[in-house]
């Protein structure tokens, strides 16, 4: 028979290996399941843009999302300027570039909206001409978007 302080002692062994085993796989599943060192099941898909600057003059770029501002960079003729990232898990993300030569703004555009690009492209590519930004989608790379220069 189990006295009563030994049963308590019993209870309250067996209650802290439960509760390192839970910790033990919590931390276990966490590591499993993270990428780049965030927690993977909280976004979605890697999406890359390139930027890629067709013109024989030097073009600024401005991106940047809700919650990345991703700076203003100037690019030569041919340069390519890009970044990666995970759209979020309600499939809202959203970055825009202001593009500009010289003192003249070209446009302010939505270089990926999560909802509009989704399935139109991991890799996204926009080449800035001299009449428009055209955004192309994955292979086969044909034009499925463009933006016209305010100047």
């Amino acid at each position: 028979m189990i006295n009563s302080s030994s049963k308590k002692n019993l209870i309250s062994t067996f209650s802290s290996m439960f509760t390192i085993c839970i910790v033990m796989i919590f931390v276990t599943c966490y590591e499993t399941f993270q990428q780049d060192g965030e927690p993977f099941p909280i976004r979605g898909p890697l999406t890359r843009i390139t930027v890629k600057n067709n013109n024989d003059y030097l073009l600024g770029i401005h991106c940047k999302s809700k919650d990345d501002d991703l700076g203003f960079h100037i690019h030569k003729e041919g340069e390519l300027y890009g970044w990666k990232f995970h759209v979020n898990f309600q499939n809202s993300t959203l970055y825009f570039c202001g593009f500009s030569q010289g003192q003249d703004n070209k446009g302010v555009f939505d270089i990926d909206r999560a909802e509009r690009d989704f399935y139109r492209c991991r890799n996204c590519t926009w080449n800035a001409k001299k009449d428009s930004l055209y955004g192309y989608s994955n292979l086969p790379q044909t034009v499925t978007w463009f933006f016209k220069w305010l100047k």
